[in-house]
């Protein structure tokens, strides 16, 4: 018994070696790149505070948390999984070098102002992966899992969304309702559907739940999978049309329609049980980031969506990506039985974000300390981020002991 609760562990790899590790597992690299983004997008509301921010918050903020922060994860996540479920070659290493370039760019545009080349950037980023993936398709021996829909419609509408609001910035003449909907598909359909998406995929294997959606179906689709993958094209289509509705003006319809969607989705893919308290830390955390998903996105469709909006992205979206990446790191570090347990240091960053978001929301109510509660608020997230970061990343180093190989193009490696 104790031999399965604590299986042999590796040690960190040597640096050559790691390398040649993160091109078949680009987590490896792009998870602490997001971390860095992460600490980036809200350190401008405090150097604001101080004087040195080097252009205003409202305009860097959103940008380095959207695209730096979650497109650095999301696509460290899919680099990783994807080629282990289609069975198809992983991204290449001038592929994965150029992407971390491209993203750091980006995010030093945004740093410093510059919005509009920002967003092309960043477009671009995530289409490179997009294309290298999609061409693949006719020589996948697996299916992906049918909720990877909403993963897809995510993707594709950052990339049209990024390019369209670049093209604005760079002084392009548009429409007001090009102009809001592909704003809505940046900032909130790309966190928002891959979200939904990798929760139908993820959870059912934190529960330890055994779904078609946690063992996706051959090469050869089956009629057990096509119908999650409409269910999945549905609510995907209803969220994007959800968000043509309010940039048309109808903002409480479409706030309403995009929230019965989302929670109609996840109630019908995500398992629901009492049991899940006693499922570690990592799980109960995933459920609450859901649940505040659904709240922000309510509260966002009859209150100001800005401020409501952060219910969504600081303590749905944000303790969402901890939660995942800790089972990603974990997982393929050979740690993953540790997830099963409470997990100490992630119960005090969740802590960190709650208080975060509580300072936020409070940021919009007293507009006498609106500048001190913004700074609060950043340092408290940031110092949750920090504590993850301590807890978590330095297992990037680390392969899973059964996969170790030779560690130098080892296809199993």
């Amino acid at each position: 018994m104790e031999t399965e609760l604590t299986p042999e562990l590796t040690g960190p790899l040597p640096p050559a070696a790691y390398l040649r590790r993160c091109i078949r597992e680009p987590y490896r690299i792009l998870f602490p790149l997001g971390t860095v983004f992460g600490f980036l997008g809200v350190a401008v509301w405090p150097l604001a505070a101080l004087g040195w921010a080097p252009c205003p918050p409202a305009q860097s903020h959103a940008r380095l948390m959207i695209e730096g922060f979650v497109g650095s994860f999301l696509i460290g996540f899919l680099g990783t999984s994807l080629p282990r479920l289609l069975k198809v070659e992983p991204l290449s290493g001038n592929l994965l070098f150029l992407l971390c370039v491209t993203l750091l760019t980006g995010s030093i545009f945004q740093l410093l102002g510059g919005e509009w080349a920002g967003d092309l950037l960043f477009s671009f980023s995530v289409l490179l992966p997009l294309a290298h993936f999609l061409g693949l398709l006719r020589r996948r021996k697996g299916n992906p899992p049918p909720s990877f829909v909403l993963v897809l419609l995510g993707a594709v509408g950052a990339v049209a969304g990024a390019f369209l609001q670049g093209e604005k910035g760079a002084g392009m003449r548009m429409s007001p309702l090009v102009q809001q909907f592909s704003s809505l598909l940046l900032l909130q359909g790309f966190p928002l559907l891959p979200l939904l998406g990798l929760s139908a995929f993820f959870l059912p294997r934190l529960y330890a739940e055994k779904t078609d959606e946690a063992h996706p179906a051959a090469a050869q689709p089956s009629r057990g999978w096509i119908g999650p993958t409409l269910l999945a094209t549905g609510a995907g289509l209803l969220i994007v049309g959800s968000f043509l509705l309010e940039a048309s003006g109808k903002r409480l319809v479409g706030g309403l329609l995009c929230t019965a969607t989302a929670a109609g989705y996840l109630a019908i893919t995500v398992p629901a049980s009492p049991e899940i308290l006693n499922r570690g830390t990592v799980t109960v955390a995933s459920g609450l980031a859901l649940a505040l998903s659904v709240l922000g996105l309510l509260l966002a469709s009859f209150l100001d969506p800005v401020g409501s909006l952060h219910v969504f992205f600081l303590g749905g979206i944000g303790l969402m990506i901890l939660a995942v990446g800790a089972r990603v790191v974990y997982g393929l570090s050979g740690r993953g039985f540790l997830l099963r347990f409470r997990f100490i240091p992630f119960e005090f960053a969740i802590g960190g974000v709650v208080v975060a978001l509580l300072a936020r929301i409070a940021a919009d109510r007293i507009p006498a300390w609106r500048s001190p509660l913004l700074s609060t608020s950043a340092l408290l997230w940031m110092g949750a981020l920090a504590l993850w970061a301590v807890a978590v990343l330095p297992f990037v180093l680390c392969p899973d002991a059964e996969k170790v190989g030779d560690g130098a193009g080892n296809p199993e490696a």
